[in-house]
């Protein structure tokens, strides 16, 4: 007679194979059900990725449509010239209201005008007269309405606001400098 000890064994290791498979099985179904969530966020997430992109395509071309519109509206209404005057060393003075080694602290330029940061600049007015308008590369458009004893040549002194701004201004150093004319009246 033959044992059935062979028979159960196999049993046995064909039910442990078949309870791995289906455990095995769950856990790539699982896998699979996560991946296709992701899947599923990623493409969303894309999407709005992609309108968003498209709005901004299209913001853009409208903000260049109406750079260019007013751009050409700016040419028509005014005819300005720009000379270059050359290269310019650039400080800063500020418009406090007390003597200081900034200046007298009256608030008063040499022409008589009174000091406005972002406006007022100090120049020699041999080179640049007194009311000449400036643009000055990486400051800005400024007005020579002042000048001074070490404001000699071709150097710039720029009027900002306080003291300590003077002394951190940006645009210390070498800047290119024209003078700007023409324009329509208001």
């Amino acid at each position: 007679m033959r044992s059935k000890r062979p028979f159960r064994s196999l049993i046995v290791c064909v039910s442990c194979a078949m309870v791995g498979c289906i455990l095995a099985s769950t856990a790539y179904s699982r896998r699979v059900d996560e991946l296709e969530i992701e899947r599923d966020i990623y493409a969303s997430r894309f999407q709005n990725w992609q309108t968003r992109a498209i709005d901004a395509e299209e913001n853009v071309g409208r903000l260049q449509t109406e750079v260019d519109n007013l751009t050409a509206e700016l040419n028509a209404q005014t005819d300005l010239t720009l000379t270059y005057a050359g290269s310019f060393s650039c400080t800063a003075y500020c418009a406090e209201e007390y003597v200081h080694i900034c200046g007298e602290g009256h608030g008063i330029t040499s022409s008589g005008a009174k000091v406005q940061p972002g406006v007022t600049v100090a120049a020699d007015t041999s080179i640049l007269p007194y009311g000449t308008v400036v643009y000055i590369e990486g400051v800005g458009l400024r007005v020579v309405q002042d000048t001074g004893s070490a404001v000699v040549g071709n150097k710039l002194d720029v009027s900002v606001n306080t003291h300590a701004e003077a002394l951190s201004w940006s645009g210390w150093g070498s800047r290119r400098v024209w003078i700007v004319s023409g324009g329509a009246e208001p």
